[in-house]
């Protein structure tokens, strides 16, 4: 998939939730609890939910992001629709977040390689 059609994606997904569930959808957002996972595998045999978030942080730090101040976007599907990749969305605290003031990683489950897709 290709930065530009990412780019896309990530605004239509969040400027639709924004448009269906008001600017103050943010502000409610609670974190989810994060399960503990025993292996990197799921149980499709691809890249578990924890080792791919785990990616995402690294990457999204070694491009000189400070986690500090972002939070994992807990709404949605984090799961592409053909299961290959996930999506993690981080949003800048405290929500709401002015406009643009986000980022995406994209890991692919099978090779593991991650890609950052910032905010605009």
């Amino acid at each position: 998939m290709s930065l530009a059609s990412m780019t896309v994606r990530m605004m239509s997904v969040l400027g639709l939730l924004s448009m269906i569930t008001g600017p103050g959808a943010f502000a409610q957002a609670q974190r989810l609890p994060v399960a503990s996972v025993k292996s990197e595998v799921a149980s499709d045999g691809l890249m578990a939910r924890a080792q791919g978030l785990i990616r995402a942080r690294e990457l999204a730090k070694s491009e000189g992001l400070d986690l500090a101040r972002y939070e994992l976007d807990t709404f949605g599907t984090e799961l592409t629709e053909d299961r290959g990749e996930w999506m993690f969305v981080f949003v800048c605290k405290p929500v709401p977040p002015p406009p643009g003031c986000m980022f995406m990683v994209v890991v692919d489950r099978r090779t593991g390689k991650a890609q950052l897709f910032p905010g605009e």
